[in-house]
């Protein structure tokens, strides 16, 4: 994939600024100053095709809602994607054009399976990684298989299943070191513990009879304290029931005597108590409301009664408002009057005077001659138009003054240069010279090269020490290729390999098969294993003790003088038959054993005795390998030993010969430019003869440089002179220009002069001006007319405005005077404003008036509504109140009192009554009420006391009893499940033989993980070495063009444990110690850049991103460094940010055209 553009629309201190990078280029070079913005434009280029960082630092001056990148991308099938990215958390692609959004996997195809970290790693590289990784392999020594992953990681997952099956198989069995937590040994340990348990397992007979007995007696004790426990809580219940109900009867007695004392009540219905007590307030609320609608409508009646009304007056009511709304505005205008008068008087005083400005009479003849709009304009048109030619007659003065200067100045500027010829010719022969002096200088330095050069690569060839006398020899010498010998190489090595490991494993297989037969011979020293019938004949005579100890044991007969005999005698007998049983356990796992063990010696001798042929295949293979290494360098007559020196030999002489055949190719390049400088110097001498120079020494060193600045010099002067001469006469022929400009001018306005004269003599008698006045005089005119008609519309308005109020006045009296004879007024002769007042006063109280009684009128129905419905509720209200007098059968109204409050007193007693025989009924272990008075008849509170707490210290004491008699049934209950548990001599054999079966499996796994381990091991060994020899040999090519031939290049130490990486120079192997920090760093870099190779092979490329890498390299390293750039180019686009200016030009140099820049 390759990224031909970048969009930095609003990202960092960009805006609106994009980079096109030139698909064609093997090196693309961005170059800025500091703040320039390299940083934030090779950040651009991971955000662009990854995604804007959620918490990015370059929005300092585009907000993130703002923030925008756009890309197009060439993928390596020739598509090409356009898009934008944008700052946000979902649909970040859009089109660049439309903005629609495009789908989120639109960049797969392009981007393959990269991700943000996977692409910084494999094709970023900045300043710090670089110099981060120069301080690896000088810190490190070089260790070949961190740096090499470091470059192309892939085997990582590999490497991590490896170390945990290892690790996995370190935690079942570690023959080093004994751990409690290996698996094998907790397997070992288990089975050990459960054969001693076997043996501890066992039960006597008495011993069982007596915990057994133990046990039937406590729990029958346990079942008697239980019962007894319940019958004491049974008595403690009874005693305090009856103490309840005494109190209970208590209670009863009590309101069955006050309900006696209360007397004959009247029999009434349920509920007539609270009824008749709300009848009573309901009445006397009605009476209250009663009482209150009767004074309030009394008041109401007298309120309308004091309102005084005039209802005629009301009938003028349009009229007196329309008179004193007349009346207001008359007053706003009389008080305006003198103002106006005075603005007239004002404005015919400035119409004389600006009558007598103009040369007028008076005012009378000003206004006589008032002109119209139109004349005006066409004045002022006319006032213009003097002006303007008053302007151009003094610029054209101006003009002709200056034009005369000039032409005197240039006239007498050009004679003093006189003839000057056309530099044109003598501009083209040296044009022809450009490069004169780069290519002496380029001779000059190619000769010292060559002298150099010849005398470094003589002594490198002294060097090898391979006895080829010169140069030219050893470009013919035929030397074995270095792909062939390497190959060679890496058969032979392989086979010494085979052979190394081919003895060791038959070395193992002995060893192995001498702790085995060491094994056997232990086994076979142990003593002979019981027989079945010695075990079956123990175990008969155990049983025949134990069958005459049974009827004992069990009760069935009483002990005999000899049963004390027996039972020792029983008992050794147990112990025998038990001793066979375990020893013939023992031995069968030993008969097992050895068996395992012969089969395990037969194995290893077969195998030893295969390994030894194998070996031997191997030694003979090793052999012919050899031969073939021999045969390969017979041609050369060379007998170089069959290790890593020979490859570097092959190396250092190839870049002899390459390095040789470079000479070649300068020399002739160096005598083609002798032959161009000769030329050039020819050249030089005629062009200097032709410009009247001196001629050059061509002895002297850098003649041709220094008679080259000469002649530039001198044809320099000669175009300036014939330039100045051509710009004079140019000058000369625009001065003749201007003159007829100016002459065709002077015309011009002669006639224009003429058209405002007649124009003028028209339109300014009209206006009272002189024909033959100035502009400034008719302006002057022309602005004291417009004042004039302006003060002249301002005196017609006050004018009518005056008439206008004394009109509006009369009117007034006139309608005032008539308005109050018509209401009955006495009016006040001239006093119209009076008059309007005081009906206006008097139509306002007319109307108060009649608003107030209209409202006391409402008011006053609104009251007689109100007591009329108090009425009534009252006499309802009595009326439900006689109804519950006549219920109740009584004569008098006021005897309902006494009656409510007896009959309360009565239902609060039968309320009290049923709640206490309620609780009576409630109280357990009671029957009726008059059995309980019988139960308690002969007893007071005292003694009911006393048997509550002669009943509670029983049940206390049965309770502990109880609890005494639990525990001892518990501790004889677990006294037999532990007897039951000893007796589990079976269930701890199980639990041997399931370790037993735990060993096999711990083996089993030990065994599948630790040979996984071993095999993924030699795999990653065999990976590496088929895999990374072509990056180191492709790194080893880089380094040597990165350090112009002074390391031949890099190769690997595998005599080292772990192998090292060395530098190669003058057919010796240094270590990574030996290098600057600066060749270090060229170092790393061919150690990625192969790899970038290695891997573009196998996967899609994308860009790779170089900042500033050239940091500690020369200049000649840099350009080889662009050079090996450029080849990495051919695989995928390079493009390399940096701040230095020398850095481009050296990818000029190294490049060409190959390299493209783009500066920021």
């Amino acid at each position: 994939m390759k990224l031909l553009s970048l969009g930095l629309e609003r990202y960092g201190r960009f805006t609106d600024r994009r980079l096109e990078f030139d698909p064609a280029a093997q090196v693309v070079v961005v170059q800025g100053a500091n703040e320039a913005g390299k940083t934030t434009a090779l950040a651009a280029v991971t955000d662009a095709l990854f995604g804007i960082e959620e918490r990015s630092r370059f929005n300092f001056l585009h907000e993130y809602k703002a923030m925008r990148l756009s890309a197009t991308v060439e993928g390596a099938d020739g598509r090409r994607l356009s898009f934008a990215r944008l700052k946000r958390r979902d649909k970040t692609l859009v089109d660049p054009e439309t903005d629609a959004v495009l789908a989120g996997d639109c960049l797969a195809p392009f981007l393959g399976a990269y991700d943000r970290r996977a692409f910084l790693e494999i094709f970023g590289l900045d300043q710090a990684r670089l110099r981060e990784g120069g301080r690896k392999l000088l810190a490190g020594g070089g260790d070949l298989a961190e740096t090499l992953l470091a470059a192309a990681p892939g085997l990582s997952q590999v490497t991590t299943l490896r170390d945990r099956l290892r690790d996995s198989a370190v935690q079942i069995f570690n023959p080093d070191r004994r751990s409690a937590s290996q698996g094998l040994y907790r397997a070992l340990d288990r089975r050990a513990q459960a054969q001693r348990r076997v043996r501890e397992e066992e039960v006597r007979v008495d011993e069982v009879k007596k915990v057994r007995e133990e046990a039937e007696h406590c729990a029958g004790l346990r079942k008697q304290a239980v019962a007894a426990e319940i019958e004491a809580a049974l008595a403690l219940q009874r005693a305090e029931a009856l103490a309840r109900g005494a109190r209970e009867l208590r209670i009863i007695d009590a309101e069955l005597a006050a309900r006696a004392g209360m007397g004959d009540l009247p029999i009434v219905p349920p509920g007539f108590v609270r009824r008749v007590k709300s009848l009573l307030a309901n009445f006397e609320e009605a009476r209250a409301a009663a009482e209150r609608a009767a004074g309030e409508q009394r008041a109401a009646q007298a309120a309308l009664d004091a309102v005084a009304l005039d209802d005629a007056f009301l009938g003028l009511s349009e009229a007196v408002t329309a008179c004193d709304e007349e009346r207001a505005a008359v007053a706003r205008e009389l008080a305006s009057l003198p103002k106006r008068s005075a603005e007239v008087l004002e404005a015919r005083a400035a119409l004389k005077a600006l009558a007598l400005g103009l040369g007028l009479t008076d005012d009378a003849a000003l206004l006589a001659l008032k002109p119209a709009p139109p004349l005006l304009a066409r004045a002022d048109k006319l006032v213009d138009g003097l002006r303007a030619w008053s302007a151009l007659a003094g610029a054209l003065g101006r003009d002709k003054a200056k034009l005369a200067d000039l032409s005197r100045k240039v006239e007498a500027a050009r004679s003093q240069l006189g003839h000057v010829a056309d530099p044109a010719p003598v501009r083209r022969r040296l044009a022809a010279l450009d490069g004169a002096e780069e290519r002496e200088r380029a001779v000059q330095s190619l000769d010292h090269r060559l002298k150099v050069g010849q005398a470094e690569l003589r002594d490198r060839l002294s060097r090898l020490g391979i006895g080829v006398p010169d140069l030219e020899a050893l470009a013919g010498a035929p030397f074995p290729d270095l792909a062939a010998a390497e190959a060679c190489l890496r058969g032979t090595g392989h086979a010494a390999e085979h052979v190394a490991r081919h003895r060791q494993a038959a070395a193992d297989l002995r060893e192995q098969l001498a702790r085995a037969e060491a094994r056997l011979a232990l086994l076979l020293a142990g003593r002979p294993a019981p027989t079945e019938a010695a075990i079956a004949a123990a175990r008969q005579a155990r049983d025949d003790l134990w069958g005459h100890l049974r009827p004992l044991a069990s009760g069935e007969r009483g002990a005999g003088a000899a049963d004390a005999e027996t039972a020792l005698a029983f008992e050794r007998a147990v112990v025998a038959a038990d001793q066979l049983a375990d020893d013939r356990l023992t031995e069968a796992k030993r008969l097992a054993d050895l068996a395992r063990a012969e089969l395990d010696i037969a194995e290893l001798r077969a195998g030893r005795d295969a390994a030894d042929g194998r070996l031997q295949d191997a030694i003979r293979e090793e052999g012919l390998r050899l031969g073939e290494w021999a045969a390969l360098w017979a041609p050369v007559a060379l007998a170089p030993a069959a290790d890593d020196r020979a490859p570097a030999l092959l190396r250092e002489v190839a870049a002899i010969r390459q390095a040789h055949a470079a000479l070649r190719r300068d020399a002739a390049d160096s005598e083609i430019l002798r032959e161009q400088a000769r030329a050039d110097r020819a050249e030089i001498g005629a062009l200097r003869r032709d410009l009247g120079l001196p001629p050059i020494d061509d002895a002297y060193p850098g003649a041709a440089s220094r008679g080259m600045a000469e002649v530039r010099h001198a044809v320099a002067e000669l175009e300036q002179r014939f330039l100045g001469a051509r710009d004079y006469e140019r000058d000369l022929q625009r001065l003749g220009e201007n003159g007829v400009d100016i002459t065709r001018r002077s015309e011009d306005l002669a006639r224009e002069k003429e058209a405002l004269a007649r124009e003028a003599a028209a339109i300014f008698p009209s206006l009272a001006i002189r024909s033959e006045a100035s502009a400034e005089e008719a302006r002057a005119a022309l602005d004291l007319w417009r004042q004039a008609l302006t003060i002249a519309e301002t005196l017609g308005t006050a004018e009518h405005r005056v008439a206008g109020i004394e009109r509006d006045r009369d009117a007034f009296v006139d309608h005032a005077m008539a308005l109050a004879a018509q209401a009955g007024a006495a009016a006040v002769e001239d006093d119209a404003f009076s008059v309007a007042r005081s009906l206006r006063a008097r139509l306002d109280v007319a109307r108060q008036a009649r608003t107030k009684a209209d409202a006391a009128r409402e008011a006053l129905e609104a009251r007689r509504r109100t007591a009329a419905t108090a009425d009534i509720a009252l006499e309802r209200a009595r009326q439900a109140l006689d109804e519950q007098v006549a219920l109740a059968d009584l004569a008098d109204p006021a005897m309902l009192a006494g009656v409510i409050e007896g009959l309360e007193a009565a239902e609060a007693s039968t309320l009290r009554l049923g709640e206490a025989r309620a609780r009576l009924a409630d109280i357990r272990g009671t029957g009726s009420e008059e059995e309980m008075r019988v139960a308690i008849a002969d007893q007071d509170d005292d003694s009911l006391a006393r048997g509550i707490a002669e009943a509670s210290a029983a049940h206390q004491e049965a309770r502990h009893a109880r609890d005494l008699a639990i525990e001892r049934d518990t501790q004889a209950r677990t006294a037999v499940e532990m007897l039951e548990r000893r007796a589990g001599a079976a269930g701890m054999a199980q639990e041997e033989q399931d370790a037993v079966a735990e060993i096999a499996e711990a083996i089993e796994r030990f065994t599948h993980d630790h040979v996984a381990a071993r095999l993924l091991t030699a795999a990653i060994e065999r990976y590496r070495q088929q895999h990374q020899s072509p990056i180191v040999e492709r790194a080893s090519q880089a380094f040597a063009t990165l350090t112009g031939g002074r390391w031949s290049g890099i190769a690997v130490d595998y005599d080292e444990d772990p192998p090292r990486l060395g530098a190669l120079r003058d057919g010796r192997l240094l270590g990574v110690d030996a290098l600057s920090e600066g060749t270090a760093d060229q170092l790393f870099l061919a150690l990625r850049i192969a790899a970038i190779i290695d891997h573009a092979g196998r996967a899609t490329p994308l860009p790779f991103l170089a900042d500033d890498l050239f940091v500690t390299f020369d200049e000649g390293r840099t350009e080889a460094g662009f050079r090996l750039l450029g080849e990495l180019g051919k695989t995928t686009q390079v493009i390399v940010f940096t701040h230095h200016a020398h850095v481009v030009a050296a990818a000029s140099r190294a490049l060409g055209p190959a390299a493209a820049v783009i500066e920021l």
